[in-house]
Order: C-alpha cells, then sequence, then structure tokens
C-alpha cells in the first residue's frame, strides 16, 4: 500500500477507513518492536551478501525531526549493505536512540562509563558480528564519516573480524607522541594524485555544499593512533592502535571553495596507490546512505509525518526504510555505471517490476513493452514528474521521480479498476 504512493500521506495511501485503521493499529501496538519490522528483509540481505567478496557496511545516523519526546529529538543509525561498485543491498542493522542527557555535576569518568552517542558506532557493528546466519565468506568493511572517529568503534571492528574506512575527525597524537596526525600525513610521500566525486550537502534541506569533481593529492602511510592523554579508564578503551591513514588534499579548487581534505583511517592495507584508490572508492560509496535518507524523509515524506508517539513514528520509519531501498535499487538498475549492461536490458525490468506499470510506461515512451530498459523506465518516470532530460542535466532527483511514480500509480489505479469493473457490455 506504501510502496504503491510513498510520497502520500496514510489516508491517502489506505485509500478507505478499513485500511487506514488497520494500518493506525499496526503503527500504535506496543507489543510490535520497531527493530523486527525489518528482520524479513534483513535475512534476504544477509543472504544476498553472501555471493559477493566484500561488502560495505555504510553507516550513518540521521535525526528523525517530525516527533519531540520530552524535549529530546529521536535519532535513526542505519547500517546499509553496499557493493564496492555501487549498488545497495538492504538495511543490514537499524536503532534509534535519544541523545543522552548529561547531569550538571557529570565527571568525564562518570561520563565515560554510561552509554553515549559515540557507542551507537559500535554497536551496530557489535550486532553484525553476532547476527545468526551473516555471511560467512563475505568481508564486511564499515565506512563511515567524522562522527565514527573513535578508538573503540576500531576496536570493536577488530574484535568482530569486519574491516574499516572512516573519515579523521581528530588531530591525534600519534606515534607515542612525536608528531600529530594531519603534520606526520603531510610529510608522507605522495602515491599520486586522482579525480574524487564530491557528493552533494544539505542542510535542513538547503544545498550547503554542490557535488562536483576534484583533482587530489594521495598520501599514505601507516601511523599508530595514540590514545586520550586524559582517559579515566585504562585497558581495551584507551589502547593505541596503529591503521593505514590515507590522506587527500586539493591543490587547486574552484574560487571560494573549501578545498577537500579528506583523512581516512583503514584497517586494510594502503601501501600502495592502487590499493588507496580502491579504499577511497569505498569511502566514496558513503554518499549513498545520505541518497537513502533523502528517500526516505523526502521522497517517502517521513518528515511530514502527522504521529505524534516516538515508537509509532520508529515502526512506520521501519516500513519505509525498506521501501527507500527499493526505490534505490530500482533506480540503480537503471543507472549504467552502477549496473552496466543490466541498465539497457528489458528482462532485467520484467523481472523487478508489474507488468501493468511496464506496459504503461512503455505507452508514455511510444516503446514496445517487451523493448522496454530499466533505463528507459525511470527517465520516462522522471520526465513524467517534471525533470526537463536535456543531455547535460544531472540525474533525476527525488522529487521529480516521486511526482512521476504518483501519476503513474493513479493510472495503474484507473487500469485496476477497469479490470474488476469492466464496462457492461451491451451499454452504450
Amino acid at each position: 500500500m506504501m510502496a504503491r504512493a510513498p510520497d502520500q500521506s496514510l489516508p491517502k495511501q489506505a485509500g478507505c477507513w478499513s485500511d487506514l485503521k488497520g494500518a493506525y493499529r499496526l503503527l500504535s501496538n506496543g507489543r510490535v518492536e520497531p527493530t523486527e519490522i525489518g528482520s524479513a528483509h534483513r535475512g534476504q540481505v544477509w543472504r544476498e551478501s553472501m555471493k559477493h567478496p566484500v561488502v560495505l557496511c555504510v553507516q550513518d545516523d540521521t535525526d528523525m525531526q517530525a516527533v519531540k519526546v520530552v524535549g529530546r529529538r529521536h535519532i535513526q543509525h542505519t547500517t546499509l549493505a553496499v557493493l564496492p561498485g555501487g549498488g545497495v543491498l538492504g538495511v543490514l542493522d537499524q536503532r534509534w536512540f535519544a541523545r543522552p542527557t548529561p547531569g550538571s555535576d557529570e565527571t568525564r569518568a562518570q561520563r565515560m562509563a554510561r552509554w553515549r552517542e559515540s557507542c551507537v558506532w559500535s554497536d551496530a557493528a557489535e550486532a553484525l558480528g553476532k547476527a545468526e546466519g551473516g555471511p560467512g565468506g563475505c568481508r564486511l568493511i564499515h565506512v563511515s564519516d567524522r562522527a565514527s572517529d573513535d578508538l573503540n568503534f576500531m576496536g570493536t571492528c577488530g574484535r568482530q573480524g569486519h574491516g574499516f574506512v572512516i573519515r579523521a575527525r581528530h588531530d591525534r597524537r600519534v606515534d607515542d607522541a612525536q608528531d600529530k596526525l594531519w603534520s606526520r600525513m603531510d610529510h608522507a610521500p605522495a602515491l599520486g594524485t586522482l579525480t574524487v566525486q564530491v557528493g552533494e550537502q544539505r542542510a535542513g534541506g538547503r544545498i550547503t555544499r554542490r557535488g562536483r569533481e576534484a583533482r587530489v593529492t594521495v598520501r599514505a602511510a601507516s601511523v599508530t593512533l595514540d590514545p586520550p592523554w586524559n582517559h579515566p579508564a585504562p585497558g581495551t578503551a584507551a589502547a593505541s592502535r596503529t591503521v593505514q591513514a590515507i590522506y587527500l588534499r586539493e591543490t587547486d579548487p574552484p574560487k571560494d571553495t573549501d578545498p577537500i581534505d579528506w583523512m581516512l583511517l583503514t584497517s586494510e592495507p594502503a601501501e600502495h596507490f592502487d590499493d588507496a584508490r580502491r579504499l577511497i572508492g569505498y569511502y566514496q560509496q558513503r554518499w549513498v546512505i545520505e541518497e537513502w535518507h533523502r528517500a526516505i524523509k523526502e521522497g517517502c515524506r517521513l518528515k511530514q509525518s502527522q504521529l505524534d508517539d516516538a515508537d509509532g513514528l520508529q515502526r512506520l520509519a521501519a516500513i519505509l526504510s525498506i521501501i527507500a531501498v527499493r526505490m534505490l535499487q530500482l533506480r540503480d538498475l537503471a543507472d549504467s555505471q552502477i549496473s552496466g549492461d543490466t541498465a539497457e536490458d528489458p528482462q532485467a525490468l520484467q523481472r523487478t517490476t508489474d507488468r501493468t506499470w511496464i506496459t504503461l510506461v512503455a505507452a508514455l515512451a511510444d516503446t514496445p513493452p517487451e523493448q522496454l530498459t530499466p533505463k528507459q523506465f525511470w527517465r520516462t518516470l522522471a520526465l513524467r514528474g517534471g525533470w526537463p532530460g536535456r543531455k547535460r542535466d544531472p540525474r533525476p532527483g527525488w522529487k521529480v521521480l516521486w511526482r512521476g511514480w504518483h501519476d503513474l500509480t493513479q493510472m495503474v489505479r484507473g487500469v485496476e479498476l477497469i479490470q474488476k469493473h469492466p464496462y457492461p457490455k451491451g451499454c452504450g
């Protein structure tokens, strides 16, 4: 019901009072754990992951702005399974939390002894390590942004047998306080230069950084990260850790643009340029979860939900999370850079899309249904939603795709009604 019109409100998605009442009962049912809603989906993602030698576990969180409980916003933390060359397999782990409020007299030792927001990265990695039926021969590599720069997280990945590629946030002391991280990497030998694609950044629906290409110098070296000097708890939490650092610095950025300055920390070997380039490619797949967040919050309109209960919103988010994965997978199917020849394969579309939808889109595209490709399907959908479709236009965004999807949903609904209630014979 929701997948047919993901950008509409629950009353419009349901269509009738009985279905809407059932949806509200499900979303308000305290016996339904939000994490259990996606259990079948996660099992399917595990099975699919086992077919690949490497799967990237892309972690990130997002503020669920629609609901406040006791003045605190609830955060959704998700781990997506993404292939190194692009393409989303699905949700591997999902959890929700409220930011803890520290006491006015709380000491650092007390804060370190309780659960902190930074622990969520380790919690997700540990959950994947314990997951039943996890991918035995598949190498899981966690990919995450600066918020995950935590020695505990790196240690958890190591204990679970997982790898990691994370972006550094802290200019840590390295090599027994002989230097600082950025200073150390400034003097590391350059392996070469590389052109990287910088993703678009948004904050509150406003574009804060345009997507572009950047030419960067790549440096790599092995470094030992020293523990914080004032860490109150000796042991594993405060242990130093040897990692590979990959430093990307843009030397000639466009005017009035901040240069790219990425410091990546990884458990994987990065001695040669090809190794560094491969790991940089892994990190660039992190943008996929940003697209997924936009799909669930803007495309599926989670931000506009009128549910006034945090648990109910989490149940709704769990359902919409799978729908957003499905939309990303369909869009990837039409992308030649991700799907290769599949984007031009009509049979690939027929295996994943309902026959009625193919027939209607083929009519709009003036193409025989059996010849309609995934690429043509999404292009026609975007054009229907208002995408200009000019030669140099960027890939269609979610808003035009949702508008096109909504239009096609109405057409499909009309066809289904006609098939269910055909025009009486003999009526003039």
